[in-house]
């Protein structure tokens, strides 16, 4: 790589004369400020502070000793306040600008409207118009100056530092807008040969390189004038910015510098750039058959990918050696741009052509970052490719493993298909690289996240807390309820109220539900929940409605060997005990009563507690019969006769 530097470059007259300025002011002793930076580059500013001169953003900011007016200059006013503060002034205005001050305060004393050309906010324009009594027009673009109404006449200058090329198209739009036009091109010289002098070289480079401050007119314009040409342009301040990949298969390289720009910080982008070189000439030594080195993706082709490895050839990547399985277009693998390790597969090609091969040197990768997983017991992740016999088969990295069946899941899987094209995270359970087998385990990521869920889950939930769950699974004697990564179990008798024969007639697979926590054992790992205990016991509201001593009707849902339960409601049953069955001994229930009799029986009791009622079938006939006893007696008592009426004569009545 040839490193060219343009003819005119970095300092300028008007800034070296402005540093030296300041110089003689450390020198000198004292307490010194600029007026704003110096110059436009932070790096020459920073060093300046370092010596002890730093700049204030005005004159409030400085109390006493000397005020140094900065290159870009400023108006009258500033000088005046200057001199009312006692403060001793040096003026450091590059000449070229108190040129363009004088020739704008010149015209706006002849009677001219003055026209400046230039950037708004920069500050040599802003200083300018101050010498007009801010009474100047900034012109910045063609479209500004077409904006411009008529005059009998206007005078014009220019920002030392403006693009000659624009300013020419923004002049011939104002020579129409007046009978008389006075022209004070104003534009530096310096200015003119950097932005010859750069387009010049930047036509015969293969990149430009252009040093100077961000904030800096000038070196922005030398920027944007190499760009016109078609060459590729870097814009830095430091050699720090400097990217090796910049200057990859280059030639010749073309610099230049704003005007205010120190020679040092150029030469240490120089030597900046021949540390490069003389890095990428060692990579072409290094470059060995069988090595393995970073490239960057400049060209994807369907069936093959150009590689930019700082060598003098270009490195080709095929299809087959792009990754496996092997891709169906290059594009699904990679992209222009991306950074890729590739393995050198022969150097010797007649047009200098380097074969390469991304498939393995991500399997010499892939074995080391195995190996090194298997060791720190790391999770590293595979792509599943082919259901095969026991088992998946899956890609790591380019390198071919296999998942046994007995460790895809955490419980035995009877169909796989279901995990073709899934990226699994895995840890590897055995490595042999000789016989290339790779060994690995998806169930052991799932136990150790699971144990992580329960440990979590444990720490957190209690008995009495409700929490939200979904129904994974159904069994005989209840449901299994994932609570957040661990499941607990609702027995079935905690499913509902009332009697169920079976999960089914309450819950779904898949169902959202509520549930209660009964109990937590973390030692078994056992949470035991309840569905019912969210609802409302159905047996509680219905008995409100009963009170002991009632006679209620019933029907006898079954008979046991000690009584008969009769519902007296859904969800409601009380047991009439065999003692309360009869005004006789009996030895089973079936000898008084049913199953699905009707009948009527009294409220001996009532448990809320246990929800246990007791009835009594004996009290509740002779109930019934001593209301029919009282019913007949006031029945006789209203006609009037008795018994004596009746059988009176039998006692000798008359």
């Amino acid at each position: 790589m040839q490193i060219h530097l343009a003819e005119h470059r970095g300092f300028c007259y008007g800034v070296k004369r402005a540093i030296e300025t300041v110089e003689k002011c450390i020198d000198s002793g004292g307490t010194a400020h600029t007026l704003g930076p110096i110059i436009h580059n932070p790096q020459m500013v920073a060093e300046l502070a370092k010596k002890g001169i730093s700049p204030a953003n005005d004159l409030g900011e400085i109390a006493e000793g000397t005020v140094i007016i900065r290159s870009h200059g400023v108006g009258p006013r500033i000088y005046q306040d200057a001199e009312a503060k006692n403060l001793t002034i040096v003026d450091a205005t590059c000449p070229h600008v108190k040129k363009a001050q004088q020739a704008a305060h010149e015209l706006m004393k002849e009677g001219y409207p003055v026209i400046v050309i230039g950037e708004k906010d920069h500050p040599e324009v802003k200083s300018i118009v101050s010498w007009t009594q801010e009474e100047a027009f900034i012109v910045e673009s063609v479209e500004d100056a077409c904006r411009l109404p008529l005059y009998d006449r206007l005078g014009v200058v220019v920002q030392t530092t403006f693009s000659g090329e624009l300013f020419e198209q923004i002049l011939a739009v104002i020579q129409q807008k007046a009978a008389a036009v006075v022209v004070k091109r104003t534009i530096c010289t310096a200015t003119d040969q950097r932005q010859q002098a750069a387009a010049a070289l930047a036509s015969k480079v293969d990149v430009m390189v252009i040093i100077g401050g961000k904030n800096s007119a000038n070196t922005t314009r030398l920027a944007d004038v190499c760009r016109q040409s078609g060459c590729p342009v870097y814009h830095i301040e430091t050699a720090s910015e400097l990217r090796p990949e910049w200057f990859a298969n280059i030639q010749h390289v073309g610099i230049s510098a704003g005007a205010s720009t120190p020679d040092w910080i150029i030469e240490e982008v120089v030597h900046k750039m021949e540390q490069f070189d003389q890095s990428v000439a060692a990579s072409f030594q290094q470059l060995e058959k069988g090595s393995i080195i970073k490239g960057k993706v400049v060209s994807v082709r369907p069936d093959e990918v150009f590689v930019d490895i700082g060598y003098k050839g270009e490195g080709v990547v095929s299809l087959k050696e792009l990754a496996y399985p092997v891709p169906e277009r290059a594009s699904d693998i990679v992209a222009v741009g991306q950074e890729i390790d590739v393995l050198v597969l022969a150097t010797d090609s007649a047009d200098d052509t380097v074969q390469l091969s991304k498939l393995q040197a991500d399997k010499v990768i892939a074995w080391s970052n195995l190996e090194e997983a298997e060791k720190n017991h790391t999770i590293v992740e595979c792509k599943v490719t082919e259901v095969v016999k026991g088992g998946l088969a899956v890609s790591v990295n380019g390198i071919r493993g296999f998942i046994p069946a007995s460790q895809v899941a955490l419980r035995f899987v009877e169909d796989l298909t279901g995990y073709l094209g899934q990226t699994l995270a895995i840890v590897p359970i055995e490595l042999d690289a000789e016989k290339q087998r790779v060994v690995l385990s998806h169930r052991k990521v799932l136990q150790d996240e699971q144990q992580k869920k329960e440990q979590a889950i444990f720490a957190k939930i209690k008995a009495g807390d409700v929490i939200p769950g979904i129904v994974r699974r159904l069994v005989d004697f209840g449901a299994f309820v994932d609570i957040g990564g661990v499941e607990g179990l609702i027995h079935i008798s905690d499913l509902s109220w009332h009697r169920v024969k079976s999960p089914s007639e309450i819950l779904q697979v898949g169902d959202k539900i509520e549930v209660f926590v009964l109990k937590v054992d973390p030692a078994s790992k056992k949470i035991s929940l309840s569905l019912k205990q969210i609802q409302q016991d159905p047996w509680l509201s219905q008995i409100k409605s009963f009170t002991e001593g009632q006679i209620v009707p019933g029907t006898v849902a079954k008979t046991t060997k000690f009584g008969a339960f009769v519902k007296l409601a859904d969800g409601v049953e009380g047991l009439v005990h065999l003692s309360e069955l009869a005004d006789r001994r009996v030895a089973t229930a079936e000898e008084v009563v049913h199953a699905g009799q009707a009948l009527n029986v009294k409220i001996l009791s009532i448990d809320r507690d246990n929800k246990r009622i007791s009835l009594s079938l004996i009290q509740a006939l002779e109930e019934a019969e001593r209301a029919e006893y009282q019913d007949y007696l006031g029945t006789q008592s209203s006609s009037g006769t008795t018994i004596g009426d009746k059988l009176g004569h039998l006692f000798g009545r008359k």
